[in-house]
């Protein structure tokens, strides 16, 4: 997965889309990538929540003790 999909590392064409800049690419769950703002990806309800929670932990736990790192661990929901 690419890891950070944001508008300033996706380069569009009339016929391409190309992601740049995969200095935190890893192995992982290919949904994080699909967590775009107002589910640009389509995904269904379910899955857009499963994986936009995922997301948000997930980048709780790697960022440093910043306030972006606080603000993502807020958006996980107890299960």
């Amino acid at each position: 997965m690419h890891g950070d999909p944001n508008p300033g590392n996706v380069r569009m064409t009339a016929s391409q889309v190309a992601l740049i800049d995969w200095d935190e690419s890893h192995v992982d769950v290919p949904d994080f990538d699909l967590v775009l703002p107002g589910n640009a990806a389509g995904l269904d309800d379910v899955a857009h929540d499963i994986a936009a929670q995922a997301s948000a932990a997930w980048e709780a736990a790697v960022c440093w003790g910043d306030e972006y790192a606080v603000k993502r661990l807020a958006e996980v929901r107890a299960i």
